[in-house]
């Protein structure tokens, strides 16, 4: 999670988040001048992994919340780390708790999903997936950016495992028994997905 904690912290300022939301282009083009030199630090070579990482960064930015001015480095600290939990699942889980929310309607959110594990190129799958993850995000809906961040790097090679993972997470949606961390981030009554989420363990850094 070192380099996603590296993005939250620059959009604790304005400008930081203002810079993430411009190095992706609506067309999916990366401008990767835009990204602050300690983030840029942080994303590896290679053409297909560095997408993922400055997609990640730009769709993060895009609904990336204000923090307040003055405030300390432990409690910054304290509250990006509230902001996904290695409990949360992946996408399709994200959107099993929109559609249980109200956020997005059953059908509609099935197939959209469904569309973009379609879709075998990353850049066309930012493009049409980013709405879906900025409207989760923006409603409280929990996306676990880390999880995110590792299926778009291995997108390209491992699509369909990745794509199987999403509409399984979607279909069983959340377990009972682990409500803490959801009620902490506004999903009342909902869970923990029932499988194992290491995805805090691998390399994002």
């Amino acid at each position: 999670m070192v380099y996603t904690e590296a993005v939250a912290e620059a959009c604790e300022s304005p400008a930081g988040r203002s810079q993430l939301r411009k190095v992706v282009t609506s067309a999916g083009e990366v401008h990767g001048w835009e990204l602050p030199r300690q983030v840029a630090r942080l994303v590896p070579s290679g053409r297909e992994r560095r997408f993922a990482y400055v997609a990640v960064a730009g769709m993060f930015a895009e609904q990336a919340p204000s923090f307040s001015a003055g405030r300390g480095d432990v409690a910054g600290r304290s509250e990006r780390t509230r902001m996904w939990r290695p409990s949360w699942g992946d996408l399709g889980w994200s959107v099993h708790l929109g559609v249980r929310q109200g956020v997005l309607h059953e059908d509609r959110a099935a197939e959209r999903l469904k569309q973009l594990a379609q879709l075998s190129d990353p850049v066309a799958l930012v493009r049409y997936g980013r709405q879906l993850v900025g409207r989760l995000a923006a409603e409280g809906v929990p996306v676990n950016w880390p999880v995110l961040l590792r299926d778009l790097r291995r997108w390209p090679h491992k699509r369909v495992d990745i794509a199987n993972d999403w509409f399984f997470s979607y279909a069983h949606g959340v377990a009972p028994g682990d409500e803490d961390g959801l009620e902490q981030a506004g999903v009342a009554g909902a869970g923990s997905s029932d499988k194992t989420n290491d995805s805090s363990n691998e390399e994002d850094s």
